[in-house]
């Protein structure tokens, strides 16, 4: 009797494994790729604009010597577009508008002619000023499992448009995490070179977001 039973169980085993089928094997789903060979994104961005402060210098005769400082610290932000036309090379434009520009002098030789009871010949009332800027970029983007990591350099220029509108050239670098394939962010920091008599030179430092299409 135990034979039989065994018999018949080692029949069923049998048949079933026929209506089975081959054993399939298990494969690990493919980790996303966060970073595309050609990408078109929209940025949204906060800047802090720091400028590079000048001291008031002597004339031979011993008096203050005005020298205006066009631009001031400032906050600001802007929105950009960036296109990536392979996996390493790009091209990006921006706006940034920040409350910096101002035809005037700058804080501290503000201050000191107050405290001598000199006359400030110009405004210091700072004001919003409008930068459009385009760069190339270069990036070299790191795919890892669950997230992804593009530090890049990028170099080009523009123009800042206000009651006196100036031309500049910048470069900097940054680094861009790629939390999904379609939303990133970002930072970066720059050195604008402006250009045209009494223009002292920017530093901006950039935070946002970008999405991905």
């Amino acid at each position: 009797m135990k034979k039989l039973t065994l018999s018949a169980l080692a029949v069923c085993a049998v048949v079933g494994s026929a209506f089975a089928g081959p054993a399939k094997d298990f494969k690990q789903p493919a980790a996303p790729q966060f970073f595309q060979d050609k990408e078109f994104a929209l940025d949204a961005f906060y800047s802090y604009n720091d400028a590079q402060h000048r001291d008031p210098q002597l004339s031979k005769n011993g008096g203050d010597i005005i020298k205006p400082q066009f631009f001031v610290d400032g906050s600001g932000g802007g929105v950009g577009v960036t296109y990536f036309f392979a996996r390493y090379f790009g091209v990006g434009v921006e706006g940034n508008w920040w409350n910096g520009t101002r035809p005037g002098i700058s804080q501290e030789t503000h201050d000191a002619l107050l405290a001598k009871g000199r006359d400030i010949p110009r405004s210091f009332d700072k004001e919003v000023g409008s930068q459009v800027t385009a760069n190339l970029i270069l990036r070299y983007p790191m795919e890892f499992t669950t997230f992804g990591v593009a530090p890049y350099i990028f170099g080009g220029g523009g123009a800042l448009f206000s009651d006196e509108n100036c031309g500049f050239s910048d470069v900097g670098a940054g680094v861009e995490v790629r939390i999904t394939p379609k939303v990133g962010v970002f930072t970066d920091w720059r050195w604008n070179f402006m250009t045209g008599d009494n223009r002292n030179d920017v530093s901006t430092t950039r935070a946002g977001v970008r999405f991905v299409f």
